[in-house]
């Protein structure tokens, strides 16, 4: 009995160490949220004299975890073709996020857990006067396919063959796939299984074929690399 205890505290323990991958629905993941995030880059930005990046053009995705003792730690940049484009971006987020004071840990049952997060930094903007209200993530806009997101549906109904196959009523599924910045999708996986492989395979590849018409997200006219949720509903 003592060693089954002891696994499951430990298991438990484990489970807890874990680093969520987003932030809970409705959490900020720090005080005032993001608008007082942007407040407090901007003042760190004046306050310790820190040199605007020489592209105006550079935007960056600043990914950190963000622990329950309120410090942080950053994310390595695995894109090294994104990196490398937005060097100057990358490391005066790193020396601004020095200064930041308001991490505020994310929360599952009570407990405070680590947890990943991201902003979008773009310098030529924050080195100037900010708006009122100012982050960009409110002003994103979502990719575009040509013809419509039921366009896109169709084309993936087109090379579905519900032939090989019996189910006893409606068939929901939901597909998540990136379109990076030139409108091409890539890393297409399924989120919401219809519990049977091999037609979960075949919806992949259905969604795979169609051709990449999509007009990338963007922020502020911007092109961004954006992760699309698409919910099927097949009916038999």
């Amino acid at each position: 009995m003592k060693k089954i205890v002891l696994f499951f505290i430990l298991t438990s323990s484990f489970s807890i160490a874990q680093i969520l991958d987003r932030y809970p629905k409705d959490q900020d993941d720090y005080h005032g949220g993001n608008i007082q995030f942007y407040k407090d880059y901007h003042k760190v930005l004046k306050e310790k004299n820190l040199k605007p990046c020489e592209d105006k053009n550079e935007m960056y995705s600043f990914k950190l975890v963000v622990y329950p003792d309120s410090t942080v730690k950053y994310v390595k940049e695995e894109n090294e073709e994104a990196l490398n484009r937005n060097k100057c971006t990358h490391d005066l987020s790193r020396e601004v996020a020095k200064y930041l004071k308001g991490w505020k840990p994310a929360e599952v049952d009570g407990q405070k857990v680590a947890a990943q997060t991201s902003f979008w930094i773009i310098p030529d903007e924050l080195f100037g006067e900010l708006p009122e209200g100012y982050d960009p993530a409110k002003d994103y806009k979502m990719p575009e396919y040509d013809g419509g997101i039921n366009n896109f549906r169709k084309k993936v109904a087109k090379s579905v063959d519900l032939s090989r196959f019996k189910f006893k009523s409606t068939v929901r599924l939901q597909v998540r796939f990136i379109i990076d910045m030139a409108g091409e999708m890539s890393d297409i996986q399924l989120e919401q299984s219809s519990g049977l492989k091999e037609f979960d395979d075949m919806i992949v590849k259905s969604v795979a074929q169609v051709k990449n018409k999509w007009t990338p997200g963007n922020i502020h006219g911007r092109p961004v690399k954006s992760h699309f949720r698409l919910p099927l509903t097949i009916s038999l």
